[in-house]
């Protein structure tokens, strides 16, 4: 079997952007990668990047992009997704019927292409209870709403036949709660090495 092709999509958490701006040196995607034996592991990850919601700035809606985002990869043996965080903000998904749907509608058109072979779904981390006082884009609902999220995400994996991990299970949010930490960072890809080493693609 040849070298495994992976890629991590997601948004700054997937970026690896620390609560003060810089880029963390060990980011989920590249611990993983160090931990696998023969594959590559390419980061997409994009600051602000939404399923299905509309952003002030360009290129982050994932509908909008994910065609030129994924067809530049020949064979993805796995295609890890981890989004949702922006989706709670406050002006985006109001409730986990929009969550979901945000999710679903993604996934449907991730499922179109013939250059996947497997789909890890990652439920995304818990947002700071406090979080509308740390950042104005999100309110006390968006704290509600990141805490069933791993029901919603595990059910959309369950009904497409997708992989799926909780990272709130190991990973935190930093002073900022929003961002990992890097021990977080840290935390999940080695969870998700242990996962994945057990699932034939992989082992």
């Amino acid at each position: 079997m040849g070298k495994l092709n992976i890629v991590v999509y997601g948004d700054s958490n997937t970026y690896g952007l620390a609560p003060n701006g810089d880029r963390y040196q060990n980011r989920y995607g590249n611990v993983l990668e160090r931990l696998l034996n023969d594959a590559t592991v390419y980061e997409e990850g994009v600051v602000g990047r939404t399923t299905i919601y509309s952003d002030d700035r360009p290129g982050r809606r994932s509908l909008d992009t994910i065609d030129s985002d994924l067809s530049k990869y020949n064979n993805v043996d796995l295609l890890i997704i981890m989004l949702g965080t922006n989706d709670y903000k406050s002006k985006n998904a109001k409730n986990h019927s929009e969550l979901e749907e945000g999710m679903e509608i993604l996934i449907n058109k991730i499922k179109e292409f013939n250059n996947i072979k497997k789909i890890l779904l990652i439920s995304p981390i818990l947002l700071d209870k406090n979080i509308e006082s740390l950042d104005s884009d999100f309110d006390h609902n968006s704290y509600i709403i990141s805490k069933i999220a791993s029901n919603i995400y595990s059910n959309i994996a369950r009904k497409n036949d997708l992989l799926f991990f909780d990272a709130k299970n190991v990973a935190f949010a930093g002073e900022d709660g929003e961002h990992f930490t890097e021990e977080s960072h840290i935390a999940l890809g080695n969870a998700l090495f242990n996962y994945l080493k057990d699932i034939p693609l992989i082992s």
